[in-house]
C-alpha cells in the first residue's frame, strides 16, 4: 500500500508530466454554478487478484487519479467491499450500487437510485443538486470476432461457424468475411443488452437527468476500424461498422475519447492488451503471434447543455504487448502512467467533465 503523503506527491507528478487539461480540470474544481466530474473506466483485472499487489494497486489508482465515479468491470460484491475498505484506509469515501454481480459504479457522491440490467449497471448520483444517471456495463466476452481477422479465434460458442477454432491460431490464417465477422459479433448478444440499457437511459434523460455511460465492451469502436486503419494493427483490410458502439451513438452518445482524440491512426487509444510488469506477457495476450490491440474500454455522455466535455486521457502504461513482446504504444495518446502497482491487462480511461450545478 502506498501511503498518503506518497500518493499526493504521485498525484503532482502525473500532472507535471504533461496531463495539462486533467489538471486544469481538477484545479478548477468547484465553482461558478458548476464543478468537475471526472469520471473513469476500469477493468480490475478479478479483483487485482493476478498480480502482486493487485488489490493495494487498484486503491492507489484511485487514490491518486481521484475520479468522482468508477465504473467497475471484472468486480463482484466482496471486491467492490474490499476496494471501498481500502479507500477509507487512504482517507477516502466512496459508495457503491450494490449490484449483485459484475459490473459496478462506485462514487464520491451519494448514490440516489440503482438498477441491475443484463451486463449494465446503474447508479443515479445528484452533483451539487444536478442528477446524473450512470451506467455501467461488462459485455460478452465470447464472440471476440475481431481475432479472426488476426488469424485467431474469438471463442464462438458451438455450433456457430468458427466455433471448431475456440481461441487458438486458426490454421488457414485470417478471416476477413465481414459479413461473417458481423453476424457472428450480433449472435453475441452485447448490442442487444446495450439496447435495453438505453432504453432505460432515454427514460432517465425523460426524467430530467444527465447520462454517462461505459464499461469493457469486449467489442471495438465502429469509429476504430474504418478505411484509414484497415492496413494498421492487424486489421487485414477490413472495415467493420462494430454494431453496439453504432447502436449508443445512433441513441445520441457521444465518445469521449474520440471527441478530444479523433485521429485512430495518431491517436488509438488503445485499451487492451495492456502491459504489465507484475505479470508475465503470456498472461496478457490471447493472440501472441498478433497485433491484437484494440480500444474496447469507453466512457460516452450524452450531450446536454449542463455538461460539457473537459478531457479524455489513458490511465495505465505507455507499453502495451504486441506478438508477444513488450512495445511502447506506437501513438500519440495522453497517458497518466502508474509509479504505483498496475493491477490490471486493461488500461483505464479517464475522462473530465464540467456539470452545471444548482448549488
Amino acid at each position: 500500500m502506498v501511503g498518503r503523503r506518497e500518493l499526493l506527491g504521485m498525484a503532482g507528478a502525473a500532472v507535471g508530466a504533461g496531463l495539462v487539461g486533467a489538471g486544469a480540470a481538477e484545479a478548477a474544481g468547484r465553482g461558478s454554478g458548476g464543478r468537475t466530474l471526472k469520471v473513469m473506466q476500469f477493468n480490475i483485472w478479478l479483483g487485482g487478484s493476478r498480480v502482486e499487489g493487485g488489490r493495494a494497486g487498484i486503491a492507489d489508482t484511485i487514490a491518486v487519479v481521484r475520479p468522482d465515479v468508477v465504473l467497475l468491470s471484472e468486480s463482484n460484491p466482496q471486491r467492490v467491499a474490499d476496494l471501498l475498505a481500502d479507500l477509507v484506509e487512504r482517507g477516502l469515501t466512496y459508495y457503491d450500487n450494490a449490484n449483485p454481480t459484475d459490473p459496478a459504479v462506485i462514487s464520491r457522491f451519494p448514490i440516489i437510485d440503482r438498477a441491475s440490467f443484463p451486463s449494465w449497471s446503474k447508479a443515479v448520483i445528484s452533483v451539487d443538486g444536478t442528477e446524473v444517471a450512470v451506467y455501467s456495463g461488462h459485455l460478452e466476452y465470447r464472440y471476440y470476432v475481431n481475432y479472426l481477422p488476426r488469424g485467431y479465434g474469438g471463442g464462438t460458442p458451438a455450433p456457430l461457424e468458427t466455433s471448431e477454432y475456440g481461441w487458438d491460431e486458426i490454421p488457414t490464417g485470417p478471416i476477413t468475411d465481414v459479413g461473417l465477422i458481423t453476424r457472428l459479433n450480433e449472435a453475441s448478444g452485447r448490442t442487444k443488452v446495450t439496447k435495453a440499457m438505453l432504453a432505460d437511459a432515454a427514460a432517465e434523460r425523460g426524467r430530467g437527468r444527465l447520462v454517462i455511460l461505459g464499461g469493457d465492451f469486449n467489442e471495438p469502436s465502429f469509429r476504430d476500424w474504418t478505411r484509414r486503419t484497415r492496413n494498421l494493427f492487424d486489421h487485414n483490410g477490413t472495415v467493420i461498422d462494430w454494431s453496439t458502439t453504432r447502436a449508443i451513438e445512433d441513441a445520441g452518445f457521444r465518445d469521449t475519447y474520440r471527441v478530444i482524440h479523433p485521429d485512430p491512426v495518431r491517436t488509438p487509444g488503445f485499451t487492451w492488451p495492456s502491459d504489465n510488469p507484475g505479470a508475465d506477457t503470456g498472461e496478457l495476450t490471447w493472440a501472441p503471434k498478433a497485433d491484437e490491440r484494440d480500444r474496447i474500454d469507453f466512457v460516452y455522455y450524452h450531450p446536454d447543455r449542463r455538461i460539457r466535455l473537459l478531457d479524455s486521457v489513458i490511465v495505465g502504461p505507455s507499453t502495451t504487448i504486441v506478438r508477444n513482446e513488450r512495445v511502447p504504444e506506437s501513438g500519440r495518446d495522453p497517458f497518466w502512467e502508474p509509479t504505483w502497482t498496475w493491477p490490471s491487462d486493461h488500461k483505464a480511461v479517464l475522462s473530465t467533465f464540467r456539470v452545471r450545478t444548482r448549488a
